[in-house]
């Protein structure tokens, strides 16, 4: 009986085969091809090709991740199926960082604004700004430019965190500072703080004689128009 039954139903069935190509005509490698409101389910292979049979007056629809979806009617050769990329305009993505406000942020810190530091700055280095701050003690070395040493509480910088808007940038190995890396630093520093002691924080840092975080400036410049006159 089953055997009869099977036998009147397949004449009812369309064995659809097809090619997906994308745009440029390449193949769509695991392209989902599936019959709504059926288990029925294919992908496609290396070369974009899949078969699948499919109930008649059913409809095959087509997916895959970054391009349109398509519904399409079941046919025993659909042919070369191509396939539009799907493009969606993305929401502006701002990157902030956490810094310590004064007198709200219950925690030891100095704060050294951008006009502080186009006084003090000048030929010097950028630990050497920090020398009036509480608790820190900072010295040019024998060497040249960039081997300044900064303490904070005592503690040498293989025991300070220094980071760059929130990023440490200790060494790996000895948990020191080269500062002749950041030789440039301070054209585009914005603020600089020094939070004395101790503190918690979410990163892995040699906090333990305190943090040192240099915040750059942002896109703030504006248009401005110049004249020149002889």
């Amino acid at each position: 009986m089953l055997t009869c039954v099977s036998a009147v139903a397949a004449p009812n069935d369309i064995k659809c085969s097809g090619v997906l190509v994308a745009e440029d005509g390449e193949p769509i490698i695991g392209a989902t091809i599936s019959v709504p409101g059926t288990k029925i389910v294919a992908t496609t292979d290396v070369d974009g090709r899949f078969t699948l049979t499919v109930p008649k007056g059913k409809e095959i629809h087509v997916n895959y991740i970054g391009y349109k979806p398509l519904n399409l009617i079941a046919s025993s050769n659909l042919g070369e199926i191509r396939m539009e990329v799907e493009s969606q305009m993305l929401s502006d993505v701002v990157v902030t960082q956490s810094i310590a406000r004064t007198r709200r942020t219950p925690v030891a810190v100095s704060a050294v604004d951008a006009a502080t530091l186009d006084i003090k700055l000048g030929n010097q280095e950028l630990p050497e700004v920090l020398k009036t701050t509480p608790g820190v003690w900072a010295t040019k070395d024998g060497g040249g430019f960039g081997d300044a040493k900064i303490n904070i509480r005592g503690f040498k910088s293989s025991n300070t965190a220094t980071m760059v808007n929130g990023v440490p940038v200790n060494d790996m190995e000895w948990g020191g500072i080269y500062w002749s890396n950041w030789s440039g630093l301070g054209d585009v520093i914005s603020s600089m703080q020094v939070q004395r002691g101790l503190g918690a924080t979410i990163i892995s840092s040699p906090s333990f004689g305190g943090t040192i975080n240099m915040v750059t400036k942002g896109l703030d410049s504006k248009k401005v128009t110049m004249f020149a006159s002889d």
